[in-house]
């Protein structure tokens, strides 16, 4: 699961000065529950509507015979997203800088692709290595 996966990363990530946030469809009455079953110690929140999502058009509406399979193993997207047309995010991860600067990015319309949490890590090591070389030469 994804919000685990990333668990084990975070104090990593914040040893870096870094943090982890994550954006979901989910309502916020559902991340709460996963948040608090979970222990996450990082943030999650709502992307109410799938608005963020639509603007860095990441977002595609799951056909009819998924959704009708979605609907028989009892998973009720339009009750946890508040969305009636069985729409999803695209899965993106970014590393972004204190500058808002997006410095690494991971999209992949093939949702069961997913970057692993200890390349993103690399990642960001990576960023904060040159960031601290920029710093050492001003």
């Amino acid at each position: 699961m994804e919000p685990e996966a990333l668990q084990g990363i975070n104090s990593e990530v914040r040893a870096l000065g870094a943090q982890i946030v994550v954006l979901t469809p989910k309502l916020e009455r559902y991340t709460r529950a996963l948040h608090k079953k979970l222990n996450l110690t990082f943030d999650m929140l709502t992307d109410l509507h799938l608005k963020t999502a639509e603007q860095f058009r990441l977002v595609f509406t799951l056909p009819d015979y998924l959704r009708d399979l979605y609907k028989s193993f009892g998973n009720a997207l339009d009750r946890l997203h508040d969305e009636p047309e069985y729409r999803l995010p695209i899965p993106a991860r970014y590393v972004v800088d204190k500058q808002g600067i997006i410095r690494a990015a991971d999209v992949n319309a093939d949702y069961t692709i997913r970057l692993k949490p200890s390349e993103t890590l690399r990642q960001l090591r990576m960023l904060t290595g040159s960031l601290a070389a920029l710093n050492l030469r001003a």
